[in-house]
């Protein structure tokens, strides 16, 4: 065998087929094409189902340690989720999502708002149409009580989020808790599972040296649109421990609602993070940063916005949209 052909064949056996992408806990095989999560990864490898991969991860996690990267900090305080519980979400996420890509009212409605397809599918955004989830569930026998338990149904055995567009939040690809909001506006508007509240898209703004924060989902939607490390607090009142993973990200811009409360808490959030926190004040007029993302002129209103902020812990005043 020549040198060069030895060489040739060496090249060949040394490329990777597999790529591990330790940034969003993924991986692709060049060879057979198969991709996924790390759940994914461990059913293929293990010629298990889903059910199993959780359990199989779960043993091989050293009691005590998590199984996502902690390198910045520990994860709001939420209560741990069961096998049983992750299957259950799993399925009402995946079960809504299908629904949402059939459903052109609600696509037209997110369409509105300044949500398109690819927030949609990356955000794996839902629609409950109140029919498909408790059969799913009595038909592959999982515990209805408990569905019912952590808000996914009501005491009646109907759907709690039916007629809702879906707002997972997503952890190492899983689902780990949702928001419903209405699309009549004659029902209250939004409503969340009844498992401890998250900060929703904490996955997200890991590892950024600039994080926007903000209030609600839709706010946080159109963040992600816009291609933000953005996560939302879900309201004002938020306790301190909630907002440790704040603690090492260098710039901080709160982008809350455009109302006393709204400010109010801004600045006071802005005072506990100190020099580090910077307020992005709306324009006059606009309710929110969801609000302003459905306007024609919302992005471009809100990236110059930002490039005029002033220094870190100062309020800038803005002239009314226009």
């Amino acid at each position: 065998m020549s040198d060069s052909s030895h060489a040739a064949r060496f090249t060949k056996r040394s490329i990777p087929s597999l790529v591990v992408y330790p940034s969003t806990r993924s991986f692709f095989c060049f060879g057979c094409k198969a991709s996924g999560d790390v759940i994914d990864f461990v059913r293929r490898k293990e010629k298990v189902g889903f059910r199993r991969a959780l359990e199989l991860l779960g043993e091989a996690a050293p009691q005590g340690v998590s199984t996502s990267d902690d390198r910045r900090g520990p994860a709001p305080s939420e209560s741990p989720l069961t096998v049983d519980d992750r299957l259950i979400l799993a399925a009402a996420c995946d079960l809504y999502h299908e629904a949402l890509l059939r459903n052109e009212r609600a696509l037209r409605y997110l369409d509105s708002r300044g949500i398109g397809m690819p927030v949609v599918k990356q955000c794996r955004l839902g629609y409950s149409d109140g029919q498909a989830l408790k059969p799913f569930l009595r038909r592959h026998r999982f515990s209805l009580r408990r569905a019912a338990e952590m808000g996914l149904l009501r005491k009646d055995g109907n759907e709690a989020l039916a007629g809702r567009v879906v707002i997972p939040e997503l952890r190492g690809g899983q689902c780990a808790w949702m928001v419903g909001r209405a699309l009549n506006e004659r029902r209250l508007k939004y409503l969340g599972l009844s498992l401890p509240k998250p900060i929703l898209g904490y996955e997200r703004v890991r590892g950024h040296r600039q994080v926007f924060v903000t209030e609600g989902a839709f706010d946080y939607l159109t963040g992600v649109s816009w291609n933000l490390p953005i996560c939302a607090l879900l309201g004002t009142h938020v306790r301190a421990e909630r907002l440790r993973f704040l603690e090492r990200v260098p710039e901080v811009v709160l982008v809350f609602d455009n109302d006393d409360e709204g400010q109010h808490a801004a600045r006071e959030l802005a005072e506990s993070l100190g020099d580090r926190a910077r307020i992005l004040r709306l324009p006059d007029g606009v309710k929110d940063l969801g609000e302003l993302g459905a306007s024609a002129a919302g992005r471009e209103t809100f990236f110059r916005l930002v490039a005029e902020l002033g220094p870190a812990g100062k309020e800038v005043q803005h002239a009314p949209a226009s």
